[in-house]
């Protein structure tokens, strides 16, 4: 096989600058990792903006969507559902969409109060706990217009089922938790009974205990069930007495979109002009001042339980300093 001869290279042709011409490319991607991780850096920042953006506008989405079907909006939701891998976000995330919903929808979401430990079974359970629930991690919208602004004209109910009967299941809860707040925060179910059949709610009853037609006493039961899915009211099964006592009190829906003030505005219709609105509003405020009992009875028991706490770390700080003394 004959020898192939080689082509000499021009003399002001360098090899070697030949050679890193054509390098140059793989040697640039290789030698500047500085270079990719800017860009990189540059890019993720941007793509993390996007990603922000969209997670606010979800977090928006999704609280309107929890209202209309009267759904709260559980922090687990949202980190399963929108936060995803950045829960680190969760603040952030949360102001910005509060801002959005208040310049945009006039509304807010605010934190459920904890369900109150009302049976006996209940506090000595929370007692004996080690560690203490602060917050419901969970929210509900709820208006922030000016109290002159929260008329039914500007304010109705929504139009889904429809706006009828929307209407009347606001008026019904309003009305038994209302009834509920007056009686000191806890009513016997044979009296909410009774204050329902004085009303005359069936047939409104019947509309909206999910279109089930069956007997009359059916009817007012799956209403306080929807009620109670709905977390305005909670039933209380006590047998600590040795027979079976069923209450209702307010639950945590009902203390945040009706409250005190709810209760205040629908007795003020009910009673219209009365001769002594000083008398009403006395007797207003007694009934109401009555919910508090509950709430002392809890704190009285959280106080309790962090002075058990107190006296036994202090008991156990003694007798180690008296065995390590003792060792000495």
């Amino acid at each position: 096989m004959p020898p192939t001869r080689k082509r000499r290279a021009p003399a002001n042709e360098d090899p070697e600058d030949s050679d890193a011409e054509v390098r140059q490319p793989q040697r640039r991607r290789v030698s500047n990792p500085e270079d990719d991780d800017f860009a990189g850096g540059e890019a993720s920042i941007v793509q993390g903006d996007g990603n922000f953006d969209a997670m606010v506008k979800n977090m928006v989405r999704l609280a309107l969507a929890c209202e209309y079907s009267r759904t709260p909006v559980r922090r687990a939701d949202i980190t399963a559902k929108i936060l995803g891998t950045n829960a680190r976000q969760f603040k952030a995330v949360f102001t910005e969409a509060q801002t959005q919903l208040r310049g945009t929808f006039g509304m807010e979401m605010t934190e459920l109060p904890l369900r109150e430990k009302v049976t006996l079974a209940q506090r000595r359970a929370a007692q004996k706990s080690q560690t203490t629930q602060k917050s419901s991690g969970s929210w509900v919208l709820t208006s922030v217009l000016p109290q002159r602004f929260r008329q039914p004209e500007i304010l109705p109910p929504p139009q889904a089922p429809t706006h009828d009967l929307e209407s009347r299941y606001t008026g019904l809860y309003t009305f038994v938790v209302s009834l509920i707040f007056l009686n000191g925060g806890m009513l016997p179910d044979a009296k909410l009974e009774r204050y329902i059949k004085r009303a005359n709610v069936e047939d409104t009853a019947a509309q909206n205990s999910v279109n089930i037609m069956v007997s009359g006493q059916d009817k007012t039961e799956k209403l306080l069930k929807r009620m109670e899915k709905d977390a305005y009211i909670i039933k209380i099964k006590d047998n600590s007495s040795g027979e079976e006592a069923v209450e209702w009190i307010v639950g945590p829906r009902g203390k945040t979109e009706i409250g005190d003030t709810g209760v205040r505005g629908m007795v003020r219709e009910v009673y219209g002009e009365v001769d002594d609105p000083v008398e009403l509003e006395r007797m207003l405020e007694r009934s109401l001042g009555a919910n508090e009992a509950p709430k002392r009875r809890e704190e009285a028991a959280q106080s309790q339980k962090k002075g058990r706490r107190r006296r036994t770390a202090a008991r156990d700080g003694g007798d180690s300093s008296d065995e390590s003394s003792g060792s000495n």
